[in-house]
């Protein structure tokens, strides 16, 4: 299946599944110098974006403030960073403020220990709480755990172009028919 970026949309915030973050796993939100871990995170766990030295700066800028605000990291037991997520905002998207879930990714070897949906659930409940009532996402249709995951919590497919609609049908074969019943809901064109 060709891969294609596509993005997903909750127009309510509200109402996100809330799921704990198992022990001895912890959290703890952005701190200078973080960038080496975002990093590392990211090229173990990216293989469809490459990550040269630049790239927090150029996705972040040089302002740690709204980061220690935003961004997260999952911590094993002994404090190592081995997950992110930006509750990242867009003052513009679609004409007006949303918030962004940007840049999730757990590192391969913590993969499949049920960290996904407390990672989602923590960086859903920050833009709850700094005021964003609508998010929105990016991700690429090879990643179909993921996309079934956004579907989960109450994402939706957000055509953009012709070829993100196709690209969708496409997904129908792997996505959960219970998320795609609810994606055709929001999308009828879908079906």
């Amino acid at each position: 299946m060709e891969s294609v970026s596509v993005a997903m949309i909750r127009e309510r915030l509200a109402g996100i599944p809330q799921f704990p973050l198992p022990p001895p796993y912890s959290a703890r939100w952005h701190r200078p110098g973080d960038e080496a871990a975002w990093l590392r995170i990211h090229r173990a766990a990216d293989a469809l974006n490459t990550f040269p030295e630049g790239k927090f700066r150029e996705q972040f800028g040089d302002d740690h403030g709204p980061l220690a605000r935003r961004q997260l990291y999952l911590c094993d037991a002994l404090g190592r960073e081995i997950g992110t997520a930006t509750a990242w905002r867009n003052d513009r998207y679609r004409g007006r403020p949303f918030g962004r879930l940007h840049w999730v990714a757990i590192v391969p070897e913590e993969q499949g220990r049920g960290l996904a949906k407390p990672l989602l659930t923590l960086a859903c409940n920050r833009l709850l709480e700094l005021g964003h009532e609508s998010a929105y996402l990016t991700t690429n249709t090879a990643r179909t755990a993921a996309v079934n995951l956004y579907l989960k919590f109450g994402f939706v497919p957000d055509i953009r172009a012709d070829r993100e609609l196709e690209a969708w049908r496409r997904l129908r074969e792997v996505v959960a028919p219970a998320y795609w019943a609810a994606a055709v809901a929001a999308v009828p064109g879908l079906a």
